[in-house]
């Protein structure tokens, strides 16, 4: 029995000794400085993931993967080649019919649509369904006794009492639904469950003018996928009162009574709409970069990953990304540097990964999981970085960093703040619940259940300008952001279960 014991004692000090070797070093600044300096520099040309700066920076982004001896993923290279789709719009059409009545909406002054990746023709009836939204705790449901199947529903921007800051409603949906962009995100979703075939937003301040060009009419799509998606389209005031008039509900009384947590969703009687989408599409090569190192148990992967791409050029200016998001993946090369350097085989298999097209939909990393083969693989932590460098303009001490993760991962929200405690300035953190969201790379792999970290330190005014220069970076924030990115990486390896 003594025997026993000490047998026990002497494999627990082995495991313990065996876990005390993940000590990697946090990457220096000079581990990444260089790297986002070349990634931003207009010799990339903005890394446009269609355009010849999206390949250059991929192939940069391979070198130094070779470089720091990363093994490549899965093929003979580090690149996981795949095709987008480039849509653009050629056509649309928008009619209301209100029994002999036509009323035809204009695309340049009424509305604006953002369509699927297939041209449309759809004639069916409209439900009204307030602000499309259903309140977690029962208090507050559009969509209660309303059926929406194989209709079109209409609802209207923000939520109840949203221009009134200082209402106690307002409080209350303000943090059930904190971001705007989001929270269209929400509401297409609601539809989408409801079985909707399409979702049209009226907004009482949207000011369509006619366009100089059709930049904005083009969107991306992969080849397939297994997102469901329906058209929007998005009306100003004057075209949502057309749609609205000759019925009960008006923009203005159907606001009063939300006030008061009361919908006024209902079918409007004798109207349909009649719409059509014309679209002409061109296909493009892409290519994530991807390179790991082999761990113990080669059937477990933990992710580290960055999106590469930004928006290129577009009508003669280089659109650098320095935050968005060189900054994320000189990160991510400096961690794959560090690891590699330690010549310590970790006891899961470590994925760096620099996904392309997130600019166009999260495209490189939603490929990547469709094509991942989850019955001999297992994803334990997918971590994303996106936009480490900058800081708000609200965030006066330049100290916030938001740090996402599922709701129910609450181990990974008590490890951030206990690593963040250890810096000498530690930052304010934001940490938030990524459910629902999908606001970056992350969201590919909630989609899937997975547990992600997603790291963030705020919009600042020259994001997706040309003024997102590698001079305006902070270094010293990158580098405290990859200690707890580092640390974390570090813990959750020695006890995932944690």
């Amino acid at each position: 029995m003594r025997l026993r014991i000490l047998l026990l004692f002497t494999l627990f000090c082995c495991k313990s000794m065996l876990f005390s070797q993940i000590s990697i070093p946090n990457p220096s600044k000079s581990d990444f400085t260089g790297t986002l300096s070349f990634l931003a520099s207009d010799w990339m040309e903005g890394r446009g993931a269609t355009q010849k700066g999206g390949f250059m920076a991929s192939e940069y982004v391979a070198s130094m993967m070779s470089l720091y001896q990363l093994k490549p993923y899965r093929s003979e290279d580090y690149f996981q080649d795949f095709k987008v789709l480039e849509h653009t719009i050629t056509k649309t059409a928008f009619e209301i019919k209100k029994g002999k009545e036509t009323i035809t909406l204009s695309p340049e002054t009424d509305f604006r649509v953002k369509p699927i990746s297939t041209s449309l023709q759809k004639n069916a009836q409209v439900v009204f369904a307030g602000y499309g939204l259903s309140a977690p705790n029962g208090s507050y449901n559009d969509y209660k006794n309303l059926d929406v199947k194989n209709k079109i529903v209409v609802i209207v921007k923000g939520f109840p009492s949203h221009q009134d800051t200082t209402s106690k409603v307002y409080q209350k949906f303000k943090k059930l639904f904190p971001e705007e962009n989001n929270l269209e995100e929400i509401k297409l979703q609601n539809a989408i469950n409801k079985g909707a075939i399409t979702l049209i937003i009226v907004d009482s301040k949207a000011n369509f003018k006619t366009k100089e060009s059709k930049e904005n009419d083009v969107f991306h799509s992969l080849e397939t996928t297994s997102n469901v998606s329906i058209p929007i389209f998005r009306l100003n005031k004057s075209a949502g009162e057309k749609l609205l008039s000759e019925t009960k509900i008006s923009l203005e009384t159907f606001e009063k009574k939300a006030l008061k947590l009361q919908t006024s969703s209902s079918l409007l009687k004798n109207t349909e709409i009649n719409f059509s989408i014309e679209l002409q599409t061109e296909t493009f090569p892409v290519r994530n970069v991807l390179g790991m190192i082999q761990g113990k148990d080669s059937t477990k992967t933990i992710i580290v990953g960055a999106h590469y791409d930004h928006l290129g050029i577009i009508k003669d200016s280089i659109y650098n990304g320095a935050d968005d998001n060189a900054s994320g993946t000189s990160g991510m090369l400096a961690l794959a540097k560090n690891w590699s350097e330690s010549k310590i085989k970790p006891p899961y298999n470590i994925l760096f990964a620099s996904w392309t097209a997130e600019e166009m939909g999260l495209l490189g990393s939603e490929y990547f999981v469709q094509n991942f083969d989850f019955s001999k693989q297992k994803i334990l932590l997918a971590i994303n970085m996106d936009m480490i460098s900058r800081s708000a303009p609200e965030d006066k001490l330049q100290r916030i960093l938001s740090i996402g993760t599922q709701k129910e991962d609450g181990n990974l929200r008590k490890m951030s703040t206990e690593i963040n405690a250890k810096l000498q300035n530690p930052f304010s953190l934001d940490l938030w619940e990524t459910n629902g969201h999908s606001g970056s790379d992350y969201a590919s792999f909630t989609a899937k259940g997975i547990p992600i970290m997603t790291f963030f330190s705020g919009f600042h005014d020259d994001y997706h300008t040309p003024n997102d220069k590698a001079s305006k970076v902070d270094f010293d924030k990158i580098k405290d952001v990859l200690f707890i990115v580092n640390s974390s990486l570090s813990k959750f390896l020695e006890n995932p279960n944690n």
